[in-house]
């Protein structure tokens, strides 16, 4: 694929992701600014609580495609569902014995909202598989098909933000009712790869999912599910600062998912074809994009903050004010998107895994010992958690994956 074909394949991707996805975050901006804050604070931390249960779904852990050894993908379609099913069950059962303590906790007692965020849950994770499916096989055009559907839960959730009163209920049972249209459409449409046949996981695959499990919860807990860290170490004022950059970082991140929409299966490509060379000046040109990209993103920040443009919207202004702290995170993942598909290619998953778990631990240590000596700005301890992850990982694929293949 040509530098030309790379840089239209992403923008289409970021493009599509940004009209999908990137609106609901937009929607959950204009409630930062146009409700209450425990309002908003509670949005995110049911979101946080959705992300947890995608993150532990095997439709939600696609990536044990990109592994070399895999190549039926019929098999490991079915596999991914089968199990997906079984967890769903395990979910629900989980819920009801300790559905008490959850409405103590979330401080929500409604069903309807807790119903429609396992509903998400399992849909979600089915069109979200069905994405990363399309572009492993460089199917772009059906990928970005696919993914353009992501905007009939935006549509959704905007009419029950108008119609209900109780934002929160607007916003799960908005996008569950966006998410069930859409899987009738990729039936109508025919977009499902395979007819359904319950099938396990070998235990070579089992041991390759629980340590895409464990990467995926460390992954939650350096996103939305930092939010609970926060909430019980630090003050409102930083939580809500903390929930400020999360929504920020979600909206930069669709720039991460378009880029790696293309960027993923190449890699697998070319190191499949035994062409490790080319992968390697391909990552390296994927690594000055992305700073590419966060240096106009500082520019433009810059610019608007210079000029002031926003001094007369205070509520618009405390939320823009995080972009710095945004970019930051943004720039240290960078070094994390490039080298990831090379752990997935070469099937170090557990490696993957014990770095990522390493770095966790020592962030753990850094940040108990500066709350118990009395500093508790965890916006410090977030930008920490994603440099000694991305730096771990960085450092060693280089060394290890890449110098001696």
């Amino acid at each position: 694929m040509s530098n030309k074909s790379f840089f239209l394949n992403s923008l289409k991707y970021i493009i599509v992701s940004g009209a999908s996805k990137g609106l609901n975050y937009l929607i959950l901006l204009y409630f930062a600014v146009g409700i209450f804050s425990e309002q908003y604070i509670t949005i995110l931390l049911l979101l946080s609580l959705e992300q947890l249960l995608n993150l532990l779904l095997p439709l939600n852990n696609p990536t044990i495609i990109y592994s070399k050894t895999v190549v039926d993908y019929d098999k490991i379609t079915n596999k991914l569902i089968s199990t997906s099913f079984l967890f769903l069950c395990f979910y629900i059962i989980s819920f009801w014995l300790f559905k008490e303590s959850i409405f103590r906790y979330y401080g929500v007692s409604n069903l309807i909202i807790f119903s429609s965020i396992l509903f998400n849950v399992f849909t979600n994770g089915y069109i979200f598989y069905l994405t990363n499916f399309y572009k492993l096989i460089e199917n772009h055009d059906k990928a970005l098909k696919v993914q353009s559907l992501y905007f009939i839960s935006f549509l959704s959730i905007l009419i029950f933000s108008l119609v209900l009163e109780n934002k929160v209920l607007a916003f799960f049972l908005g996008k569950s009712v966006g998410f069930l249209i859409i899987i009738i459409l990729i039936k109508l449409f025919k977009f499902n790869i395979t007819k359904f046949r319950f099938l396990n996981f070998t235990v070579n695959e089992w041991k390759k999912m629980l340590n895409l499990f464990s990467i995926s919860i460390l992954g939650w807990i350096s996103g939305l599910g930092f939010i609970n860290l926060a909430k019980i170490y630090s003050t409102p004022e930083i939580v809500l600062r903390i929930g400020y950059i999360l929504n920020l970082w979600n909206v930069f991140l669709l720039i991460g998912i378009g880029v790696n929409s293309v960027y993923h299966p190449l890699i697998k490509k070319h190191i499949t074809n035994k062409m490790p060379d080319i992968a390697n000046k391909i990552k390296h040109q994927t690594l000055l994009l992305y700073l590419g990209i966060s240096l106009c993103a500082y520019i433009i920040y810059y610019t608007l903050n210079y000029i002031n443009l926003l001094d007369n919207y205070p509520e618009i202004q405390k939320v823009f004010i995080e972009i710095p702290n945004t970019l930051i995170l943004f720039v240290i993942s960078a070094f994390y998107y490039v080298i990831h598909p090379f752990y997935l290619v070469y099937d170090k998953f557990k490696t993957f895994n014990f770095l990522n778990i390493s770095a966790f631990i020592f962030t753990v240590f850094i940040t108990f010992t500066g709350t118990f000596n009395g500093y508790n700005n965890y916006i410090i301890y977030l930008i920490l958690l994603y440099f000694f992850k991305s730096s771990f990982l960085y450092i060693y694929g280089e060394k290890k994956l890449i110098r001696n293949v």
